[in-house]
This record gives C-alpha cells, sequence and structure tokens, in this order.
C-alpha cells in the first residue's frame, strides 16, 4: 500500500523550547520531503508512557487512512527496549516497546507487529539518547513509502509487548476499579474506566483519593460553579472534573491513583456524594 503524499503525526514529551522537535522533523523530512507533519502534541509530562498512550489511542483515528504515527516518548531511550513498527486499522504506528502502544493492543486495533532491527534504515550516525529522530523517524519515512513492515525486522506477537495498565476488575460488591490517566490543561481527570464498561444507568458514584463523586452528567454545565463532577468524555472515558474549576487540584490526585466506580442503587452512604 503506497502512502502517498506521507502524512506523520507527532506525539513527544520534548517541549518547544528546545530543537528536540525541530531536529525529529528534519529526519521525517529528509527522507520524505514533501511530507505533511501534524504537531498532535510535545507537551506530553516528562516519562509519561501512559500519557502518551492515551493521546495516541484517543487520536489516530481522527487522519486519513495511511497515517504514520510517531510516538518519541521513551525514557529507556539507548536501552535494550525494543523499536515497533505496528499497523492496524488502517494506520501505521512509530514507537518504543514501553506501553505507548499498550492501549491500541488492547482494544485489538493492531493487526501487526515488526521490531525494528535492520540498521540500513538508520541514520548514518545513532545517538544512544536520540533513538526518535536517528532511528524512529528514518524508519517511519521509510515505512510511508510502502506500508511494509516486515523489512524492519521480525513480527512480534502484540500480547508480548509491554503493557502499562492493570487489568479492569469488577470486585464481589459490583465496584469497577481503575486508575487516573492523565489531567489535562483544566484539571479534567482521565480515567481508565471506558463509557463501555458500565451501564449508565446504574452508575451510583465515582470514588477517588477520599471523595464520591456523582451522580454521572451529560456536561460541565449541569454541575453548579466550583463543584466536583462525573461525566463521559469526548473520547469514551469516564472523567472527572469541575465546573470552571480545577478538578484535580481539588482532589489532590495524580496519575496512577485509584478510581473505584460504585454501581448500583445510588446510594452513597454517609455524607453522599459531592
Amino acid at each position: 500500500m503506497a502512502l502517498h503524499p506521507a502524512i506523520f503525526t507527532l506525539i513527544t514529551d520534548f517541549g518547544l523550547k528546545d530543537p528536540y522537535v525541530g531536529q525529529l522533523k528534519g529526519a521525517l523530512l529528509r527522507g520524505c520531503p514533501a511530507a505533511t507533519i501534524i504537531d498532535l502534541t510535545h507537551h506530553i509530562a516528562p516519562w509519561d508512557v501512559v500519557g502518551a498512550a492515551v493521546a495516541i489511542r484517543t487520536s489516530y483515528r481522527f487522519f486519513p487512512v495511511g497515517t504514520v504515527h510517531l510516538v518519541v516518548v521513551d525514557p529507556g531511550v539507548g536501552s535494550e527496549r525494543a523499536i515497533l513498527a505496528a499497523a492496524g486499522d488502517g494506520h501505521y504506528f512509530i514507537a518504543p516497546d514501553n506501553g505507548c502502544l499498550s492501549l491500541l493492543v488492547a482494544d485489538h486495533r493492531i493487526a501487526s507487529i515488526h521490531r525494528v532491527e535492520e540498521p540500513i534504515f538508520f541514520d548514518a550516525s545513532v545517538s544512544p539518547t536520540f533513538h526518535g529522530r536517528d532511528i524512529m523517524a528514518p524508519v517511519a519515512a521509510a515505512l510511508a513509502s510502502d506500508g511494509h513492515l516486515e523489512r524492519f525486522g521480525p513480527v512480534v506477537e502484540p500480547i508480548t509487548i509491554r503493557t502499562v495498565f492493570p487489568p479492569k476488575a469488577i470486585d464481589a460488591a459490583g465496584c469497577l476499579h481503575g486508575q487516573v490517566l492523565g489531567i489535562d490543561h483544566f484539571g479534567n481527570i482521565r480515567t481508565s474506566i471506558r463509557a463501555d464498561r458500565f451501564d449508565p444507568a446504574a452508575f451510583a458514584f465515582v470514588e477517588i483519593g477520599g471523595r464520591r463523586i456523582g451522580p454521572l452528567v451529560r456536561c460541565y454545565q449541569e454541575a453548579e460553579t466550583g463543584s466536583l463532577l462525573a461525566l463521559i468524555d469526548s473520547a469514551g472515558f469516564l472523567e472527572i472534573a469541575a465546573n470552571r474549576a480545577n478538578g484535580a487540584a481539588l482532589i489532590g490526585c495524580a496519575v496512577g491513583d485509584p478510581v473505584i466506580v460504585h454501581l448500583g442503587t445510588g446510594e452513597t452512604g454517609a455524607g453522599g456524594a459531592e
């Protein structure tokens, strides 16, 4: 499958202060001078593999079929961790094997994965601290020419790649357990619990940081200004937020904190839900 004109998206934790993003783009353009490069985000928190996994899962489908998505959040750069070239759902993905592709694999969106091993595709001088520029970008540019993954290295079974998400579970009390995946610019808290995991009519409240928040609302404006709320966000995840306020600051939570959804009659116990 030829991928012309080439479209690339970039997800990194580089920020924009340093020249790293520019160098990454230069490496892509050297292989595909007429490429369109989309800065999806360069403000993933440093080393936040979970944030990168969420960003690619919730964003890739808004791009044309054949887009090559480059995810460079790589705290293990220079180590023995693998670099992966993957395909699925009509899209292509280049990322380190550190969990960045976890959610796509969990959603069965990845059809094939190859480990990038063939040095003929790498930059002539590979820095052990910048594989994004010297390996991933040249591989992405080569992939954009024909979509053939097999030339980069051996097949990898999706079940064997590294994951960073614990399995979701419903306990004996009917509670659904998850965690905080990310916190956005507004202080809205995205959880690992998707809307298709529970019946909204059965939602009683969500528990996080010692607080009970419920019931489920449709939009921010349905809660009082400054008060905490729970809703389903634009990507289909359960979100905890505050109307015109920073929900994460009010709760004092962080990525990885546990989240429990209580399902049942809607009774919240002493104190009630907020």
